[in-house]
Order: structure tokens, then sequence, then C-alpha cells
């Protein structure tokens, strides 16, 4: 790849060796080196990987979850769509969230991407969000030098507590990032997969199905 790119990651002491051995063979194939922090605290991880690549030579930074399925096809388009584009400074793949029917992401208004309240019209071109997701996500490194530190910061609701409108490590980012002037899509035709853990049994039927472990649970404490 002609291209700087460089992808860094998170990972736990314990992970998916699966989702990992996936991640490895689509970078492999591009030819993008890994930076994997272990580190207890995601926004402190990510913001030391992004302050070693953001003053070198490295043109754009691919985010990736420990937990996202992807091909190396996808993330070649995700860097060329974002090269070609003067207007998309991040680009996101498209993800869902685990346990949820919705995409990761917001739009402006605060509405999550995929909420029943929304019609989005997928035309072919990346969809403009507010925010976004790192599990797998193209930066522009020339953008990232302009956003104010901390690039990663959790911020609790007007109680101090940790729901409702608080503010996560990973959403911080996103609404620095605006506050710099720059711009994240989610490409709709990047449609990557997400890790989740399902449980499968018998029904009353004795048919195979598979439920979120949490509905497992709730049908067989009812």
């Amino acid at each position: 790849m002609e291209l700087k790119v460089a992808a860094v990651m998170t990972a736990p002491r314990y992970e998916n060796t699966t989702c990992r051995n996936y991640i490895e063979r689509a970078l492999k194939k591009l030819q993008i080196p890994l930076t994997v922090s272990g580190g207890v605290y995601y926004g402190q991880c990510m913001q030391k990987m992004f302050e070693q690549l953001v003053y070198t030579d490295c043109q754009y930074i691919v985010t990736v979850d420990g937990d996202s399925f992807f091909t190396d096809k996808q993330l070649l388009r995700m860097i060329s769509v974002i090269h070609q584009e003067d207007q998309i400074d991040a680009l996101a793949s498209m993800q869902v969230r685990r346990g949820k029917p919705t995409l990761l992401g917001t739009v402006h208004g605060g509405r999550k991407v995929g909420d029943d309240t929304m019609q989005i019209d997928f035309n072919g071109y990346p969809l403009k969000a507010r925010t976004a997701h790192f599990g797998l996500t193209v930066l522009d490194v020339a953008k990232l030098r302009k956003v104010e530190k901390p690039w990663f910061f959790a911020e609790p609701n007007a109680d101090g507590g940790w729901d409702g409108d608080k503010v996560d490590d990973d959403v911080w980012f996103w609404l620095q990032w605006e506050r710099a002037g720059n711009s994240v899509y989610i490409d709709c035709d990047t449609r990557i997969g997400h890790l989740e853990e399902m449980v499968a049994c018998f029904d009353s039927k004795m048919q195979p199905m598979h439920l979120y472990p949490s509905d497992w649970l709730t049908a067989h404490e009812a």
C-alpha cells in the first residue's frame, strides 16, 4: 500500500483468538502495521497510541476493536474512499450494536442511526454522522492534529452518575472531533461483523434456538 497507514487496537488480558486472527489476516494482506495496547484504561490507551502516530509521516490511522470481523477488501475500500473524498475527515464502517437492532453512531440531533423514528436514504454515498465508533474506522491524521486534548475523556451526568446523559470516552472523542471542525461519515457499503455471545438451546418444541445471554437468563428466571 502506497499510503502511510497504521492500525491501533486495545485488547483485554484475554481475548477471542478467532477475531484476532481475522483482524491480523486483513491487516497483513494490506501490509498495515498493528499496535496493540493492553492497558486497563481504554481512553488513555487510545490517546497514547494516537500520540505515537500523530507527528509521524502516517497519513491515516485505522482503529480496530477486538470484537470486529472485517476483510482486507472492506478496509481497502474505506481507505480509498476517505483518501478520495476531501469532505470526509473520518470514515467509520457500518456495525450493529451488541444486543440491539440499531447501528453504532448518531446523527445531529442525537438520534441513533437506525432508530425507527429516523428514515435514512442509503444512496451509495457515506452517511454524515455526528458520532461513530472505533470498531473499524479510518481517521485523517492531519485532521487529528487539529483536535484539542484530551482526545478521550469520560464525563458523568449532572448528578455525578454513569447513566442517562453521561459521556463515554469514545463519544467524547467525536464531540472534540466536531469542535475542531472535522467531519465523520459512516460507510453504508462497508458492513462489518460484531462478535456476540449467544446461548444455543432447545425451545419447548425441542427445536434449536439462539438467545442473547440476558434473554436466556430472563426466560429461565421467569
